[in-house]
């Protein structure tokens, strides 16, 4: 909407926009500037300049500038309107509204406000008499490890069978404001008004000024349906344009944190109760436009995170697919997939926060999921089928409306394509197929150079002969991460080989290394080098025997501080030596 000049004149002339900065700069005045780092790329020598008197900003390192809006939107991801108003709550101002201002549906919206936070206070309230009882929601609570730190931070309540109505009397909120705020319902049987939650675990649902607008309810007992329980879609609240969590995770995200997208309350308060990451969730929906563009105003790669499991992959295909005619230059989304059957509270509560941040820096990017997601569903061994799935892939790609993406996207894409379509062409050449002629990408007719860690080119040797471990040791490996890029690659490759079949056996594992440009992998050509070494071939040992020296190999792998791209070490005495 456009406003009018002489409040935007009056607005920055009332905004120190030093004051605003300084929340995420420490500014050190010098003459009439202030100085500070720049809070947009890394540098160590203060180049960021603040100008009070006229209000804005200068970078000479990278070249940004801007004002206190541009700052706002910029560093913590408001929209335009969203960082008016802030500005204008500090100065004391009020925004001109873009037509006649209607005092009684300004009344109305206040009034419903007033009302679901009353709500919340309430249930908020029941929760703490319930909280060292021996109450269903109070063991539910102590199940999930859910702090009382986290029930304030989130403000976790109880909502009881009765009670509530005449609390909201007390307080003095009419029937009507309760019934237009989805706090209430009335009777079809006797025309009487009776509370919408009752006998479940509440979560305050915020915007991203951190006002309570709707709810979320929890079941506490296997027989009450449903589930959950959303308020309905009313003046305040439209589930899709709204996050859970959305007002707490700005803040994170401005410490540098990554942003991760969780499939409900319970991951969301988990994840943020880390510290690993800044954590949102949809309202029990896969994710809208609006949402994707809210992700957007907070981090530029938000992580999109999802049970392994077919549904989950199926979902994480969705998001892409809707995500992508929205790329633009710099906003993307990355995707992680988790252990089949686990979501992020079971892995921080069985693993911790180490091993969980691994898994989220072993995220693979969008086009990655774009490519492997859409490939699934085609036969790469089959010369139509592989046809199919580059018109697929093309048709996807050229759905994107940015210019510059879609070019970006589609090189990728082709480049990709062109190394199939080479590989095929000198399919005549042993090294250019893999077992029974199965198709090998380009980039995996050469020989793996020699790794120099030993003991992680056993454990994959181990599993690369006797996939049926993989499975069994999914957490513990899943766990690892690798100094040696091709090493890293093909640990992935092989985790990713379950998530996408729960019954894997020889033949769909072998065409699943050859999809991702492992086809020519053998144990014999990971332990290059180290045959000497090795009382036993990973190839010619029974299953019972792999599993056992897997698992003495896992556990000493574990424990070794070289767990990362970047670490530094001499070789490792593999397990069988």
């Amino acid at each position: 909407m456009a406003l009018p000049q002489h409040f935007m004149d009056e607005l920055r002339r009332r905004t120190v926009i030093s004051s605003i900065i300084g929340k995420h700069v420490n500014l050190v005045r010098k003459g009439g500037r202030m100085l500070g780092l720049c809070p947009f790329h890394n540098e160590k020598t203060p180049s960021f300049n603040v100008h009070d008197d006229d209000g804005y900003y200068h970078c000479f390192g990278c070249g940004v500038n801007g004002d206190a809006i541009s700052f706002l939107r910029e560093k913590e991801g408001l929209g335009f309107m969203e960082a008016v108003q802030h500005l204008a709550d500090l100065a004391g101002m009020e925004v001109p509204q873009s037509g006649p201002v209607d005092p009684a549906a300004t009344e109305k919206r206040e009034a419903r406000l007033a009302a679901v936070d009353d709500a919340a206070r309430f249930f908020q309230s029941c929760l703490a008499r319930e909280q060292g009882s021996n109450s269903l929601i109070a063991a539910y609570l102590n199940k999930r490890e859910i702090s009382r730190q986290q029930t304030e931070t989130f403000r976790l309540g109880y909502a009881p069978r009765t009670g509530l109505m005449e609390a909201m009397q007390k307080a003095g909120h009419p029937p009507e404001i309760l019934l237009e705020a989805g706090i209430a319902r009335r009777s079809d049987r006797d025309n009487s008004i009776y509370p919408y939650f009752r006998h479940r675990l509440m979560f305050p649902i915020m915007d991203s000024r951190g006002r309570v607008i709707a709810f979320g309810g929890r079941a506490l007992e296997d027989d009450q349906q449903p589930k959950y329980l959303n308020s309905s879609e009313n003046p305040l609240f439209q589930k899709k344009s709204i996050l859970y969590g959305v007002h707490l995770a700005r803040p994170q995200v401005r410490d540098g944190k990554p942003l991760l997208v969780t499939e409900g309350y319970m991951d969301t308060i988990a994840v943020h109760g880390s510290g690993v990451a800044a954590s949102v969730a949809p309202l029990g929906t896969a994710l809208t436009e609006d949402q994707i563009s809210l992700l957007w105003r907070i981090h530029d790669q938000p992580i999109l995170c999802f049970d392994g499991d077919k549904a989950g992959r199926a979902a994480a295909l969705k998001a892409v697919l809707r995500a992508l005619p929205m790329l633009e230059p710099g906003k993307s989304l990355r995707l992680m997939l988790m252990p089949s059957g686990s979501d992020p509270d079971d892995v921080l509560r069985q693993h911790g926060k180490e091993a969980f941040a691994t898994m989220i820096s072993n995220s693979i990017s969008l086009i990655d999921g774009l490519w492997g997601g859409l490939a699934a569903g085609h036969n790469l061994n089959d010369a139509s089928s592989r046809a199919g799935f580059w018109q697929e892939i093309r048709q996807q790609v050229r759905q994107i409306s940015n210019g510059q993406m879609r070019a970006a996207l589609g090189d990728e894409i082709e480049s990709r394509i062109a190394a199939m379509r080479q590989a095929t062409r000198g399919s005549s050449s042993p090294s250019a197929r893999g077992s029974g002629g199965a198709y090998q990408p380009a980039w995996a007719i050469k020989r793996p150079r020699l790794m120099r860690d030993q003991r992680p080119r056993l454990i994959l040797a181990l599993l690369v002969e006797h996939p049926a471990l993989i499975a069994e040791h999914f957490e513990q490996i899943g766990l690892l991460s690798f100094r040696d890029k091709m090493t890293e690659n093909l640990r992935q490759t092989v985790l990713n080989a379950v998530n996408r079949s729960a019954s894997l056996d020889e033949a769909i594992f072998r065409h699943h290394l050859t999809e991702y440009g492992f086809g020519n992998i053998r144990g014999s050509v990971l332990l290059e080098g180290m045959e000497g070494r090795l009382r036993h071939d990973p190839a010619s040992i029974g299953i019972d025997k792999a599993r056992e020296l897997l698992a003495e190999a896992l556990k000493i792998e574990a424990r070794t501080p070289r767990n990362h791209a970047t670490g530094t070490g001499s070789p490792d005495t593999a397990p069988g030596d």
